[in-house]
């Protein structure tokens, strides 16, 4: 080779040789930052890092070298700096995901006006002077959502305390326009009748507040621990206040790889934490914001719940589809009364998103009801989390899972927590055992905290239920 040529060679086998060294320090900071490897992997993985960058570069950065051994090494070069790529990207995501699930620092209440969808109403400027009825709420952003609404329209308003009675009014034009928050319209939707497809949203007030701190820290890749999984009836950002649709506390023991779910009826008749008087439904504490809920899970069973995981149903639908889909076993044929466009027949269901999200919300195909839909939302849980463990659909779905959940997914747990419990699963490659349980009551109705002038459907605790709920939770919770 011509000197000339030989001086393009080590130019080129240069820029390579930077290439490579740039990618391999973001690369080995990441990783280094991320901390999921165990030690043994990591070790492993770093001693070979050195002794390939050592030779690279002294092949790459000498001049002398033959030609064809340089450009053997710029080619290893080139290909190690596209994989250094490829896992820089997978461990940013990563680092990024993380950093926003964790980010639990404060949650959002929408405040809606609504009109008649048919009537003259497209913006709020267009109420003028009009009659707006307000839902008067027991929130705390409550207050602080009415003072811009009056900054933003001077209309005639009359406040109410019954949610039903002011929607009936919109709908029969007693009213021009409601206030309300989102929480209690999705609740309208469902239990008025016509008004969903009756009405609009012509203006959104949202209001952010700070998530008050509860977490109970503990070594979690040592010591037992309880989450409280909260899933919302919203399909909006995970921060937007919202009932509790989806009540479970997850019971991780690490010593013995055992994961117990207990799921408690969404319409459960409890004393909602700091409250007094009238009880409610264990739903409608999501109302109060996740610390509500938490709380409240506490005091009925007398147990420490350390962490939080919150997932709304957009989460469940795009999870599921990412994954390709779950299998479940449904022990009757029907038609979803949240999707009259499907049908689930009895048998073992391969189930998209969709359905999933469909067959764990169904209650009025059982006779049963409630009880029934917590088995259902439990049989869904374990099969995605099943999957999801599998190393097939780990690795080939990782960056696909990570965007999916991405506003979707919110937890309390810190970012090191989490990082420890994925490092120890890598480390030990351990199969964990789940099983569930449920709690039970008797079906009634009745005044509560947070509907205080109509009767709802509720239902009264069986107290038996909760007493060996909370021994299994102990039990799991003891074992070494």
């Amino acid at each position: 080779m011509s000197k000339k040529n030989k001086k393009k060679l080590n130019l080129f086998s240069g820029i390579i040789g930077v290439i490579f060294n740039i990618t391999l320090i973001i690369f080995s900071y990441l990783i280094i930052n991320l901390d999921v490897l165990p030690t043994k992997y990591f070790s492993l993985l770093f001693s070979v890092l050195l002794i390939i960058t050592f030779i690279f570069n002294l092949i790459i950065f000498i001049p002398k070298v033959k030609s064809k051994l340089k450009i053997g090494t710029d080619i290893f070069a080139i290909l190690f700096s596209i994989v250094f790529g490829v896992g820089i990207n997978y461990l940013y995501n990563t680092a990024d995901f993380f950093n926003k699930i964790t980010d639990s620092k404060y949650q959002v209440e929408n405040y809606y006006v609504v009109v008649l969808d048919n009537g003259t109403y497209d913006n709020i400027k267009d109420l003028g002077n009009d009659n707006m009825g307000i839902f008067v709420s027991n929130t705390d952003t409550y207050k602080e959502a009415r003072e811009k609404l009056l900054d933003k329209v001077k209309t005639k308003n009359k406040d109410y305390d019954d949610a039903n009675k002011l929607a009936n009014d919109l709908l029969k034009e007693n009213v021009d326009a409601m206030f309300i928050s989102e929480t209690y319209k999705v609740a309208l939707d469902e239990e008025v009748d016509e008004f969903k497809e009756s009405t609009k949203i012509i203006d959104t007030i949202s209001i952010k507040t700070e998530n008050k701190d509860i977490v109970k820290d503990v070594k979690v890749t040592k010591e037992p621990f309880n989450i409280f999984v909260s899933g919302i009836d919203t399909y909006g950002k995970i921060a937007n206040v919202s009932r509790s649709d989806v009540n479970m506390i997850m019971t991780v023991n690490p010593n013995t790889n055992e994961i117990l779910l207990t799921s408690i009826p969404r319409d459960y008749y409890v004393q909602l934490n700091g409250t007094t008087g009238l009880k409610d439904k264990l739903t409608h504490a999501g109302i109060y914001g996740v610390d509500k809920s938490v709380k409240t899970l506490e005091d009925l069973f007398g147990i420490e719940i350390n962490y939080y995981v919150r997932v709304n149903f957009t989460t469940l639908i795009d999870v599921v589809d990412v994954i390709g889909g779950i299998d479940v076993y449904s022990d009757a044929t029907f038609v979803p009364w949240t999707d009259r466009t499907l049908k689930i027949n009895k048998g073992m269901v391969h189930m998209d998103g969709k359905t999933a999200l469909a067959f764990s919300r169904e209650r009025y195909a059982y006779r049963e009801g409630d009880r029934h839909r917590v088995k259902n939302q439990q049989d869904v849980i374990t099969a995605i989390m099943n999957k999801i463990l599998s190393s097939k659909t780990i690795i080939s779905k990782y960056n696909s899972l990570l965007n999916t959940l991405d506003g979707s997914f919110q937890t309390n747990m810190d970012t090191k927590d989490l990082t420890s419990l994925i490092k120890k699963q890598l480390n030990d490659m351990s199969k964990w055992t789940i099983t569930s349980q449920s709690v039970n009551g008797t079906d009634s109705s009745n005044y509560t905290y947070s509907y205080s002038k109509q009767k709802l459907y509720v239902m009264i605790p069986d107290m038996n239920t909760v007493t060996e709920a909370t021994t299994k939770i102990n039990e799991v919770l003891n074992k070494d």
